[in-house]
C-alpha cells in the first residue's frame, strides 16, 4: 500500500497543531492574540482585522466574536505591568500612555468564513498581567470600574 506524501503531510500537521497550541504559554498567547508590534501596513481596518485574525488563527474552528490588536513596541506593552501602568484591582493595569488600538467585531456568524469589521482608535489598554506580563487584555471598563469622578 502506497501512502502519497500529501496524506503524509497533512497527518503530520493535524497532530503537531494541538501539541504546538498546548506549548503555548498565556503571554504568548497574549501577544498572539493582541500585539502587533510590526504594525502589519494596510490602512483599511476592516481588511486589516479580517487578514490578521485568520493569520494569528483566531478564525478556526470557530471565529473569535471581539478582538484588539495593540499596535507598539512590546517592551511599552510589558512595562504596562509595572512603571508604563496604573494598579486597578485584582491584577488589571491601565496603561499610563495611550496606544493605537485596531478593535475588530464580527459581522457574520461564528462559523467560518468570518467576516470583521474594523475600527483603529487611540486609547489606554486595559490588561490583566501575571509575573510581570500581560496576558489578558480587558475592555477599559475593567480597569474604570470603581473609578471615582471628580467634580471641578
Amino acid at each position: 500500500m502506497m501512502v502519497s506524501p500529501a496524506f503524509l503531510l497533512l497527518l503530520f500537521l493535524c497532530l503537531a497543531h494541538p501539541a504546538t497550541a498546548q506549548q503555548e504559554t498565556p503571554f504568548q498567547k497574549f501577544q498572539r492574540q493582541h500585539v502587533d508590534t510590526e504594525l502589519t501596513w494596510e490602512p483599511d481596518p476592516t481588511r486589516y482585522c479580517n487578514q490578521m485574525m485568520f493569520r494569528r488563527k483566531m478564525t478556526v474552528p470557530n471565529c473569535k466574536e471581539l478582538n484588539s490588536f495593540i499596535h507598539g513596541q512590546l517592551a511599552e506593552i510589558v512595562a504596562v505591568c509595572g512603571a508604563g501602568g496604573t494598579k486597578r484591582h485584582d491584577n488589571f493595569y491601565y496603561s499610563n500612555a495611550t496606544f493605537n488600538v485596531t478593535d475588530c467585531n464580527l459581522k457574520s456568524s461564528i462559523r467560518p468564513p468570518c467576516n470583521y469589521s474594523g475600527e483603529m482608535n487611540g486609547k489606554r489598554i486595559c490588561v490583566a498581567c501575571t509575573s510581570g506580563n500581560p496576558v489578558h487584555y480587558a475592555r477599559t471598563s475593567v480597569c474604570s470600574k470603581g473609578e471615582e469622578s471628580s467634580s471641578a
